[in-house]
């Protein structure tokens, strides 16, 4: 299970690598990743008897560790703030940076305190009712406790308004994900100060140690997941975007040879969806001065035949707009005098949901290729359609 998690760490950090050099504000997710990735490899016996025990002090990986886990947890709260509340970050960015340096000082000190009279596997359970060293544990909980917690106050608050299905559910997975970790570390807490205090806890120690690992273990998955869901919805997006170009693009090149001047010089880059808003655009521009040559009258044939194939409301609208739009198209191209001056055609309005536009346009495109829509446009042709 723990080199399971270690893997999905290092997966996770290398992946969001690329992100973390070109955009600034993914640094610091990236930064939390790695962190844990580099504190949880150190734990590996393999790695830590090559690296770090032969310095000769003993645990030394342990301390390693909890200051990257403070790193990693004050990473996560500058993502989450700079997300969430961006104006809080001019006050909350040298209060974050002298709480982790006073977090992981206060940490070296308690350790240096610490009795460690041979290395250790578990720090927590060694350090049971041990004073100094529940202080040292104590110190590196703490700060994780309140890290987490508000940690997860943000992403589930700004998860609720989020734009996108993809992003809300990944920041409340995160928002999960350190919740558990907040409760990971009340357990710790709570375990480590009724034994100091000589009070029984709710379980025996080996059980308390089994709940505790699962709860971490949960709160690992729950924040790898979150920081997945996203980006996972962005491929998906683009995938889906460059499908709906390469169906759409035919439409394009069909339209625009009526009105070739409405194409655009400017370059727009290589993402998908800014191209496909780019053939949105001038498939309007082009629908908006073919709308000259449409009579009313063809416009009310095209409804007709299209009501006559008996669609679904939506499938019937995009079927007539075809229907006049292709008769209209066939009178451009064979050098048909406009029927009403361009101006007082009526502009074609894309929809404020892009999403829902494309579907629209795609709806357009497949109806234009229909045999009903070809058959419309040549049986109305000779109205300079």
């Amino acid at each position: 299970m723990k080199t399971a998690v270690v893997i999905a760490l290092w997966v996770v950090a290398f992946w969001r690598l690329p992100a973390a050099i070109r955009i600034p504000r993914q640094r610091p997710l990236w930064t939390a990743f790695a962190c844990v990735a580099v504190a949880s490899t150190i734990a590996r016996p393999a790695v830590k008897s090559i690296m770090i025990l032969p310095i000769g002090i003993n645990n030394l990986a342990t301390v390693i560790q909890h200051i990257l886990g403070m790193g990693g947890s004050t990473a996560v709260l500058f993502f989450v703030i700079a997300m969430a509340k961006p104006d809080a970050l001019r006050w909350g960015r040298p209060l974050l940076y002298s709480c982790a340096a006073f977090g992981s000082a206060l940490l070296v000190v308690f350790f240096a305190l610490t009795p460690r009279p041979e290395e250790t596997h578990n720090f927590f359970e060694a350090n049971l009712g041990q004073p100094m060293g529940t202080a040292y544990c104590l110190t590196f909980l703490g700060y994780l406790t309140i890290a987490m917690t508000i940690a997860s106050w943000l992403f589930l608050s700004y998860g609720r308004r989020a734009a996108g299905t993809s992003l809300r559910v990944g920041l409340r997975l995160l928002g999960a994900g350190t919740a558990f970790g907040a409760l990971y570390t009340g357990w710790r807490i709570g375990h480590m100060t009724t034994r100091l205090a000589g009070i029984p806890f709710v379980t025996d120690d080996d059980t308390a140690q089994f709940v505790a690992d699962l709860v971490e273990y949960a709160s690992i998955a729950l924040i790898i997941l979150g920081n997945s869901v996203p980006a996972v919805g962005v491929l998906w997006r683009t995938i889906t975007y460059r499908r709906a170009l390469t169906e759409v693009r035919p439409l394009w090149a069909w339209l625009i040879e009526a009105a070739p001047g409405v194409v655009l010089d400017e370059p727009v880059g290589r993402s998908p969806r800014l191209q496909l808003h780019r053939q949105l655009i001038e498939i309007w521009d082009v629908v908006l001065i073919l709308r000259a040559h449409a009579s009313t009258d063809l416009i009310a044939a095209a409804r007709r035949e299209a009501e006559a194939a008996r669609l679904d409301p939506q499938a019937t609208d995009r079927l007539a707009e075809a229907m006049w739009i292709r008769a209209a198209w066939l009178a451009a191209v064979q050098g048909a005098e406009p029927r009403t001056d361009e101006s007082e055609a009526t502009a074609a309005e894309m929809d404020t949901d892009f999403d829902a536009e494309v579907r629209n346009v795609l709806g357009l495109a497949r109806a234009f290729r229909d045999p009903r829509t070809t058959a419309f446009a040549h049986q109305h042709q000779e109205q300079p359609a």
